[in-house]
This record gives C-alpha cells, sequence and structure tokens, in this order.
C-alpha cells in the first residue's frame, strides 16, 4: 500500500511540475505579439498590439514591415458573440471597424463559453474540437511550451491553437486557414 501510495504522489508530483512548466503569457493592454504570417506561399513578419483594452471595446494594432500599420477595432457585439474571423487584407493607415460577428486574433465570449463547456467552438461556420497534440504539434514560444487548447476542425485539416485564458483567449496559431494567412505566434511582449 505504501508503494502504491508513493507512486500516486510521485506521479502527481510529475504531473504538476510539468503543468507549471508551460508558459503562460501576460496579456494587457500594450502586449505586442510577434506572429509569422503565410499567404500565397510566402512567409513575412506581422506584429499586433493591443493598443486599447476596455469594457466592450478593443482595438487592435497591426504593423507588417514594407506594408504599412494600422489598426482594427472590435466593439462589444464582436467581442461577446462574434464567431467569424477578419480575413481582408489590411489597409495601411487606416483605422477599421470590424462587423458585429467579426473578430481578430481574440475569440469572443461566446467561443470561450462553448470551449469551457463543450470543449469545441464555432468559428468561421466550422466546428473544431480540443484535440490532444501530438508531440510535434506542442506549440512552443522561446522553446517552453504554451498553455493552450488545440483544437482541430471535423477533416483535420484546419488546426487552431488558442491560449489557455478567459479574459484573452488569443489566436496564438492556425494552419490549413482556408479563408486568409497561416499564423505563427514567435513572441510575446
Amino acid at each position: 500500500m505504501k508503494k502504491i501510495t508513493l507512486g500516486l504522489c510521485l506521479l502527481a508530483a510529475a504531473a504538476s511540475s510539468w503543468a507549471q512548466d508551460k508558459f503562460a503569457p501576460v496579456i494587457k493592454q500594450g502586449t505586442k505579439l510577434a506572429y509569422s504570417a503565410y499567404v500565397n506561399g510566402q512567409t513575412f513578419p506581422c506584429t499586433f498590439s493591443l493598443d486599447s483594452v476596455g469594457a466592450g471595446y478593443l482595438k487592435v494594432g497591426w504593423n507588417v514591415e514594407g506594408f504599412g500599420t494600422g489598426t482594427w477595432v472590435m466593439k462589444n457585439k464582436s467581442l461577446e458573440s462574434g464567431m467569424k474571423g477578419f480575413w481582408s487584407q489590411p489597409s495601411p493607415g487606416t483605422e477599421e471597424e470590424l462587423a458585429d460577428d467579426q473578430t481578430i486574433l481574440v475569440f469572443s465570449k461566446a467561443q470561450w463559453d462553448q470551449l469551457q463547456n463543450d470543449k469545441k467552438f464555432d468559428f468561421d461556420k466550422q466546428s473544431f474540437a480540443v484535440k490532444t497534440p501530438a508531440e510535434q504539434q506542442q506549440l512552443k514560444i522561446a522553446g517552453k511550451p504554451v498553455d493552450a487548447f488545440f483544437m482541430e476542425n471535423a477533416a483535420g485539416s484546419t488546426r487552431i491553437w488558442v491560449l489557455n485564458n478567459a479574459a484573452f483567449p488569443v489566436m496564438l496559431k492556425i494552419e490549413g486557414n482556408t479563408l486568409g494567412a497561416d499564423l505563427t505566434i514567435n513572441a510575446v511582449d
């Protein structure tokens, strides 16, 4: 009996140690997110920043070197119940307000609630379910595994990694995106 108890304690300690090693970046106003974007066979760096964060309002700045800068604005309806991504090419020098059903980088409260309650959510007219990532699918930033949900659509053709953060469920990575760029986060400052 002592061996079983000792074994369970060691297993619990190992699991706790592994969970604590996951990187959980702090996301708040002023946070900068550096990504690699893949579009039409080309990869390029881009940076997004949370420029203004308020109740029912989020302003996201973007910067693509050699292309320009601009901002996107999500208001209360987007943040509460948006189910579609904004995938249009950004317009340099402008501030674009997203439609009520669209979000950019941050998933809506309705999607977060689906994720928590059902281990799935709807996005861009597809249903994505939480999966256990294979070793090569484990998302890492600076060599550390990130505290994120790994999700796949039913066909397994599109995958999304979502930061495990109720206040800011940030899209950390999307691959197989049929509507726009594939994105991979590289750093959080």
